[in-house]
């Protein structure tokens, strides 16, 4: 029998796969242990599955942040070098016509040009390329990760205190509301709203996001006060 939030655990279980390779393991560990621990109950609700997502995605984002970082700046050229490698010359140079102006991969297989200039067969060559170069890439960019270890290190304690300062933002905002009876419901569930953000199957929380609904709420209070 499937579990009452069996969706929503199985997108847990795809979100702890699909960690960076670089994640502490005590972080991957903890997460597999919260999804076991979860899955095992019947009596899980999804705001329980949701708060485990934000506890681990909070504690990951320093790590995910940091590694796509390290591994984005040359990613499309080593991932065009590497796909080229697999193809044969005639799809090369039609798929290579494309590139040198500056269209990626990515974008090259998901438009219409994808299905006019190449005939299935040669489509089929390109597609499964990337797909096993992607694979390829993620190892290579886990070994070069290591052999540069200090910058590593020194991205996630920049990511670490980046999320901590717009935690801290959150928290400012959360504070605004605590004397006012009358909005502190709606700004509570703003602060909520954000902090959902660091969920590992959310958008990360933005700095002008948060700022702006500062902005709104003081304008609020203030309108509130004086009146």
């Amino acid at each position: 029998m499937n579990h009452p939030h069996q969706s929503y655990l199985d997108q847990f279980k795809f979100a702890v796969d699909k960690l960076v390779p670089l994640t502490p393991p005590e972080i991957i560990e903890e997460a597999k242990k919260l999804h076991q621990e979860l899955s095992d109950s019947v009596d899980t609700t999804s705001k329980q599955i949701h708060q485990a997502l934000t506890l681990i995605g909070r504690k990951e984002l320093p790590y995910r942040k940091a590694y796509e970082e390290l591994c984005a700046g040359d990613e499309e050229q080593r991932l065009q070098t590497a796909v080229f490698d697999r193809l044969e010359d005639s799809v090369k140079r039609k798929v290579q016509e494309m590139t040198k102006h500056g269209v990626i991969l990515e974008d090259y297989i998901k438009s219409p040009l994808f299905e006019d200039q190449l005939t299935a067969d040669e489509r089929y060559q390109v597609t499964q390329a990337i797909l096993l170069c992607d694979d390829i890439l993620d190892n290579q960019c886990d070994e070069r990760a290591h052999s540069r270890e200090k910058k590593y290190e020194d991205l996630v304690e920049h990511w670490t205190s980046e999320a901590a300062r717009l935690q801290a933002l959150i928290d400012r905002l959360r504070a605004m509301g605590q004397d006012d009876k009358q909005w502190k419901g709606e700004i509570d569930s703003v602060a909520d709203r954000l902090e959902e953000g660091w969920s590992v199957v959310e958008r990360d929380p933005s700095e002008e996001e948060i700022v702006k609904e500062m902005e709104y709420w003081n304008t609020v209070l203030n309108e509130v006060d004086e009146g």
